[in-house]
């Protein structure tokens, strides 16, 4: 990953900013150089081979920490460098908590950014480098992971849904990590994109779909009926891995009601999507299944497009419910997203919600449910390791302690 072989995307609004980073970085790397957040996803949906991105952090329409939760579902073994004029460390911080490497202030000398780039590089490399120590080879690798298929090497973890209104848990998300014999327990991040290359991620799909409908059976067994589990799909389980005869013989394997599986897309792979694959969805809404978009609110799309999709709630995105509290320009989006859904007849749903203000700012705008550390990090099925409280339920009179219910 040196010199011409290794490949950047800068993204800034400011043309000159832009046009001096292009040139000084193109005499030692692959540059691609873009004006806003909007074409950069555009881009990275059909070419994620990016080992370095670097992005203002503040540009029109949308931000650099607004692209950052994209970028990571899209290029996630890219590095990320973000720039500002900032010269503040809340911005830094800012930079980092949302899944930057390095942060970078304007006026920068050059050189400062060529040591930026080269840190970068060189921290993309460490995963791939213990990987391939334990693997051999890239072509190991996949070897790794179709064995790990095979022999299921995974498990499922858990993250509660609550129904903000009443405060009682209502679901879960079901999230696959990777129990790598010589790496530990790995996330999606680590091995979701090469599944995705290499078509593994059809049988794993299938896998982790199975294991969390039998799941919500054996919750409701035990006493909780109703209780919905949400399962993510990729692009790729959309289009190639015959979805809907899978959904329907999991259901009738695990006798789960399809009302009670929810389906996760992202808002990218739904509007890539053709005719036919949207067709797909809404005969699996027909059957009962709920439908539900991903990572939604960060304005990579224009709202207008909800009415014409077979979908029942939208996921707010986690970077707009974190500032709610605190930034009135987020909370103006939360509440026009949670309005327009509501006017479209959907339901939303609130990731990374982590403090009571937030959950008394989402219930006062009558949010339907909630996600995030407040109730539980994501955790296995037995034991649920973590209990969380629930507070400001309505008029602050009671408070619920809860966890996932026992298998």
């Amino acid at each position: 990953m040196i010199g011409k072989g290794a490949r950047l995307l800068i993204v800034d609004d400011e043309s000159h900013i832009r046009e001096v980073l292009h040139d000084f970085l193109s005499q030692s790397y692959d540059c691609v150089a873009l004006n806003s957040g909007e074409d950069a996803l555009a881009l990275l949906s059909t070419e994620s081979s990016f080992d370095v991105i670097i992005s203002d952090i503040k540009m029109a329409r949308m931000s650099g920490l607004e692209m950052v939760p994209h970028i990571l579902n899209l290029a996630p073994e890219a590095v990320i460098i973000m720039i500002s004029g900032q010269r503040t460390i809340e911005f830094a911080i800012d930079a980092m908590r949302a899944g930057a490497f390095d942060y970078i202030t304007k006026p920068f000398d050059l050189s400062e950014v060529d040591a930026a780039v080269r840190r970068a590089l060189d921290h993309g490399k460490l995963f791939k480098d213990k990987l391939t120590k334990a693997s051999g080879s890239n072509e190991n690798s996949v070897k790794q992971l179709r064995r790990a298929v095979d022999n299921e090497e995974f498990v499922v973890y858990y993250q509660p849904q609550v129904d903000i209104e009443s405060g009682n848990i209502v679901g879960a998300e079901a999230l696959v990590r990777w129990k790598h014999p010589e790496l530990g327990l790995l996330p999606p991040a680590d091995f979701i994109l090469l599944a995705e290359e290499t078509g593994l991620i059809i049988p794993l799909g299938r896998w982790v779909l199975h294991m969390a409908c039998a799941q919500a059976k054996k919750w409701h067994q035990a006493g909780f009926p109703g209780f919905r589990v949400a399962v993510n799909v990729s692009p790729r389980q959309l289009q190639q891995g015959n979805l809907c005869e899978t959904i329907v013989q999991t259901l009738n394997k695990t006798e789960l009601e399809p009302d009670c599986l929810e389906l996760e897309l992202t808002e990218t792979s739904m509007m890539q999507n053709a005719e036919s694959e949207i067709e797909i969805l809404a005969s699996l809404r027909k059957m009962g299944l709920k439908i539900a978009i991903d990572d939604f609110g960060t304005g990579y799309s224009s709202l207008g497009y909800l009415k014409n999709l077979p979908i029942d709630s939208v996921k707010l995105d986690q970077s707009f419910v974190k500032g709610a509290t605190t930034d009135p320009d987020d909370a103006a989006l939360v509440m026009a997203v949670v309005t327009l859904a509501h006017n479209l007849r959907l339901k939303v749903i609130a990731e990374g919600i982590e403090t009571e203000d937030q959950l008394k700012f989402l219930r006062l705008l009558r949010c339907d449910r909630g996600q995030g550390y407040l109730f539980g990090k994501p955790a296995p099925a037995d034991p649920i390791e973590a209990t969380r409280q629930a507070r400001y339920l309505p008029e602050d009179r009671y408070v619920m302690s809860y966890s996932l219910p026992p298998t």
